[in-house]
């Protein structure tokens, strides 16, 4: 009986990528076949030597020519990319974020899907030139670099599992550069400004949504969700607990509330400030008495949430942020938005001398970077010690130069 010889392999690195190097034997031959493991190089050998070994099991088990079918069969998948990929994103429903899910979900039955089914493409016929054009749709229509990475990235996550599960055979993805991320300066509001604003809004139901954010830097979707349970008037103290986020179900669109925050940096208890605190006093008695003035017609259903109108009817998300974008237009200052307050918040604290850690908390952020990157060019006061020293180093040069030369 002739022997039969073992199957080999080896990981190598192509394109930034690990792959793996199948040599088995057929009919006396040696056949190497190479395929990608969707794994970048970097901090990936262990995992990439897993599916190695899971691949040289394979060709144990099947044989050789059952591999190439397999791979022929991969050839021709007629399954369309936006069918792929919105299955792979319910398989992933459970360990994501509400708020994740549905944006990713519109992302697929959007753009991706507008663009990829009228031209049929499948996981099979997708090219590096198709995404390249894709992306390129993307930007022409004036969106920013950060939706054109989150197009890439996730498109990029469905097809490396594509591979990983024998769906295709190599990553198109491998072949198009990842859009650069281009940051633009923060808007944001005068101390002056802000008070103008205030002022303007104070008699309407967006003066509480707006005051909170002035003074906390609240993210929209931290205000409206925000409770009378996480504000303790006996402690003093305001807690984010919460977040809003519109989802749309059977074609209407609702707001969701969860608690499920993105960080544990953006889950944070703040000293209640006692200005905040008297008109959160104020504002909530005046809930309670239009609760009694509209009786049946007030809406219960929101009775713990501060951003109610005086029927009780939660603030939209998108409400607050056109109301907001109506009353600058009206006080003529129109060089920001509603997120400009929360900037504004932050560029107070810092441009006073706040550190930017301190500043970090207070705002939410996960990374002292993120902080850092937006308001760093605001922040003179820890540039004092520096130019203490500087000057101490230098200063006493000038006095060894003779009067009209030059050091």
């Amino acid at each position: 009986m002739k022997a039969i010889k073992p199957v080999s392999g080896y990981l190598a690195k192509r394109g930034g990528y690990y792959h793996t190097v199948i040599c088995a034997y057929v009919d006396g031959k040696r056949k190497p076949i190479s395929r990608t493991t969707g794994l970048p190089i970097k901090n990936n050998e262990r995992r990439a030597r897993k599916i190695l070994e899971e691949r040289k099991r394979e060709y144990d088990e099947q044989g050789l020519s059952g591999m190439l079918t397999l791979e022929s069969r991969q050839l021709g998948n007629t399954m369309l990319l936006s069918e792929y990929m919105e299955k792979e994103l319910n398989r992933k429903k459970g360990n994501l974020a509400p708020t994740t899910f549905d944006g990713y979900m519109s992302q697929i039955r959007g753009r991706i899907r507008r663009y990829f089914d009228p031209r049929e493409v499948t996981l099979g016929t997708l090219t590096p030139q198709l995404i390249e054009d894709f992306l390129d749709t993307i930007r022409a229509d004036g969106c920013g670099s950060s939706t054109q990475i989150s197009y890439y990235q996730r498109m990029n996550s469905c097809l490396k599992h594509a591979v990983q599960k024998d769906q295709i055979l190599r990553n198109p993805m491998e072949k198009v550069d990842r859009p650069k991320l281009q940051r633009h300066p923060a808007t944001y509001f005068t101390r002056d400004e802000l008070f103008t604003i205030l002022e303007s809004v104070k008699k309407t139901p967006y003066y509480i949504p707006i005051l909170i954010g002035a003074f906390y830097g609240f993210r929209r979707c931290e205000i409206i969700a925000l409770q009378w349970s996480s504000i303790d008037f006996e402690h003093n103290t305001i807690s984010v607990n919460y977040k809003a986020y519109k989802s749309r179900e059977n074609g209407e669109s609702r707001t969701v509330i969860t608690d499920r925050l993105k960080t544990t940096a953006t889950r944070r208890t703040l000293p209640l400030i006692p200005c905040v605190r008297d008109a959160l006093l104020e504002h909530q008695a005046k809930q309670k008495e239009y609760a009694k003035s509209f009786r049946s017609a007030y809406n219960r259903d929101w009775s713990n949430f501060v951003c109610v109108t005086p029927t009780g009817d939660l603030i939209k998300p998108d409400t607050l942020t056109q109301q907001f974008g109506k009353l600058l237009k009206k006080i003529h200052l129109e060089k920001g938005h509603l997120h400009s307050v929360r900037h504004s918040n932050a560029s107070l604290l810092v441009s006073s001398g706040m550190s930017m850690k301190h500043t970090q908390l207070w705002l939410g952020h996960a990374n002292y970077s993120t902080t850092a990157d937006i308001y760093a060019h605001l922040s003179t006061a820890d540039m004092d010690e520096p130019a203490s020293c500087i000057s101490g180093l230098l200063t006493p040069l000038l006095s060894t130069v003779p009067k009209g030369e030059s050091a």
